[in-house]
């Protein structure tokens, strides 16, 4: 069998088509993984960011509290000066500003889930209880009515979490 300088050169072009062709694979094995790493790295920190947001939400929430309750107590029995009516008022309001903040986190959460911009799973873990209990705490209703609520994104997830068929 005698080999001519064109057999050569097409064996030759043969190998580097098929060494070409294994480091793309290669290449492009890991590029998706980098890719995948990066998406990883991106959902956790939008998931950390949301959980400051909430637990920064709750303590503000927790600090009204904390000085409103004199008020309330003295309120409660009667004993309440105008002066101090007056503050607590001032506190009532806070309060229900810190409460629409920290439901206004829960909504930015839950549009995060539904755009698929945190990982469903881990998100789902976390906060379906306690989306649950935002959701079905009374003092919050007049938030979650469904024909009227403005918090749409939590009444989603809460729908596509409780209403299992």
């Amino acid at each position: 069998m005698d080999l001519k300088s064109s057999d050569i050169i097409s064996l030759i072009s043969l190998i580097i088509a098929i060494g070409s062709a294994y480091f793309a694979k290669s290449s492009s094995k890991q590029a998706n993984r980098i890719a995948q790493e990066n998406l990883n790295l991106q959902h956790g920190m939008v998931e950390l960011e949301i959980s400051q947001s909430i637990e920064g939400a709750k303590s503000g929430i927790n600090e009204i509290s904390m000085v409103m309750v004199p008020y309330v107590v003295k309120e409660t029995g009667e004993s309440l000066t105008s002066e101090e009516a007056a503050i607590l008022g001032l506190y009532r309001k806070n309060f229900n500003a810190a409460t629409q903040t920290l439901i206004n986190y829960y909504d930015s959460a839950c549009s995060k889930y539904i755009d698929g911009k945190v990982d469903k799973i881990r998100f789902k873990k976390t906060y379906k209880t306690e989306i649950r209990k935002l959701i079905e705490n009374e003092t919050l209703k007049e938030y979650f009515n469904p024909l009227t609520s403005s918090y749409k994104p939590i009444l989603n997830v809460y729908s596509e979490w409780e209403n299992l068929e």
